[in-house]
């Protein structure tokens, strides 16, 4: 295994079309009447075509008079009558793109090799100690992408930073190491999102956070990009596919309000409630709930719908056995949250044969695709074994993102909607906007659903 704590490979361009939109402005038309009658005098009346060109004077001086009030009055890019407020148009402004014949990547990623390797020995014997197991799957997989980018003929240098070493992580700023990036990947926590965000900003290079679904509480930041889809994200996707399936049938919500992360799903999902998207029924277990307390929100003549919006899984494993033992003769269809991809007994058999549940999940990697693949054959010739979800991770995000930097140059976030060269994920990075039509980061929003069912799962 290699053990480095800056890696530099060289392993790059095409027209950039920049994005601009004109709004015309709206045009003001008044009508105006005129009689037309002949005006009185003490004089020789005038004759007919005289009268009639007086008429038209008097007219074009009429209209003349009040176009002039009207455009004192009101602002010449007028969308919405002026006694309502007018809603900010959401565009995400960025600079002219810069194509390079060679483009370097920064990728920061925590392997502990300060704890791993002392004095030129590795530390541990038969296996990764846990904590390095995630950041090291990462790293192989962008070993891995780089290879193959280095096959494909592309110019591009990257550099590996190990972000949990002590001597590595808090000069990176300070001695201006990621001064030369012309794109960031950050496999970190969501507590170092913040100050690296606000880095990227000020420097007009992208951010990538490729692990975390947090966003760190960063706002107007075009140049950073959540690649793993928020909570928000996951239970708006929820709420839409209930209300697809099951339209106009009463949905059972199953909540707590404690710890912070639990209600934060309640608040996310009651958004739509009671305005035709999806009508709740809730309930609130705060503890394990009884029989006669389900029983009130349940019809057991027919199929249920449930949603529970906890995290915890031993929790929601506990809730799950409760409604398949209460109720054993009634099916019920659960929506559960991202973090129940890793309940174990839902690849059970006979867990929970009254229950379909539906888990959303961010990444969905066929194995049995040309990249899926090679992936796995380049895993065990060089680190032996079977790669995890990681590896796939690390892969697919250095292989898309090198793409879009030779198709676009350092500035790709006007192109985001060319996913083509992504191995796996169909990507939607979207902006996201605050209720002003601010921006506040960029996230790609595209779910996967696992079914769990006797079992057995499917993803779509």
């Amino acid at each position: 295994m290699l053990l480095l704590t800056c890696l530099a490979t060289s392993i790059a361009g095409s027209s950039y079309a920049q994005y601009s939109e004109k709004k015309s402005p709206q045009k003001h038309t008044r009508k105006h009447r005129h009689d037309g009658a002949a005006s009185n005098t003490e004089t020789q009346p005038l004759s007919r075509k005289e009268q009639r060109k007086k008429e038209r004077l008097e007219r074009k001086k009429l209209r003349r008079e009040r176009k002039q009030r009207h455009y004192a009055d009101e602002p010449f890019y007028t969308e919405e009558p002026t006694s309502r407020p007018v809603k900010k148009k959401r565009v995400a402004s960025y600079p002219k793109t810069t194509m390079k014949s060679i483009y370097r990547i920064d990728v920061l990623v925590p392997m502990y090799l300060d704890e791993l390797v002392k004095g030129g020995t590795v530390t541990f014997k038969d296996k990764i100690p846990d904590k390095a197991l995630p950041g090291m799957s990462f790293y192989e997989g962008i070993n891995i992408a780089a290879d193959s980018l280095k096959k494909a003929g592309f110019n591009i240098d990257i550099y590996i930073h190990d972000v949990a070493s002590a001597s590595e992580s808090p000069d990176l700023l300070v001695k201006g190491k990621l001064d030369s990036a012309d794109l960031i990947i950050g496999a970190v926590l969501s507590k170092d999102i913040p100050v690296l965000a606000e880095y990227a900003n000020k420097k007009h290079v992208n951010f990538i956070s490729a692990l975390s679904a947090a966003d760190g509480g960063v706002k107007d930041n075009p140049y950073f990009t959540l690649v793993q889809p928020s909570l928000k994200s996951h239970c708006e996707w929820i709420v839409d596919d209930a209300a697809k399936k099951f339209p106009g049938q009463k949905v059972v919500l199953l909540y707590r309000k404690s710890p912070e992360v639990d209600d934060n799903a309640y608040r996310y999902i009651t958004k739509y409630d009671d305005v035709a998207k999806i009508h709740l029924k809730k309930l609130d277990c705060k503890s394990i709930p009884a029989r006669e307390n389900l029983l009130k929100l349940i019809d057991t003549t027919r199929p249920n719908v449930i949603i529970v919006s906890i995290l915890d899984n031993a929790y929601a494993d506990s809730l799950l056995k409760e409604l398949s033992v209460d109720f054993p003769y009634t099916h019920f269809e659960v929506y559960g949250m991202p973090s129940w991809n890793s309940i174990a007994s839902l690849n059970r058999k006979n867990a929970f044969p009254n229950l379909s549940v539906n888990v959303t999940c961010p990444f969905n990697f066929d194995l049995s695709s040309v990249s899926g693949k090679y992936v796995a054959r380049t895993y065990k010739r060089d680190y032996g074994g079977k790669p995890a979800e990681l590896v796939y991770r690390g892969y697919e995000t250095l292989f898309w993102y090198a793409n879009l930097l030779k198709q676009y140059g350092t500035i790709f976030n006007e192109k985001y909607a060319d996913n083509a060269s992504a191995p796996f994920t169909i990507f939607e990075v979207k902006p996201q906007w605050d209720k002003d039509g601010n921006i506040f980061y960029q996230e790609n929003t595209h779910i996967f659903l696992s079914t769990y069912e006797g079992g057995v799962y499917k993803t779509e």
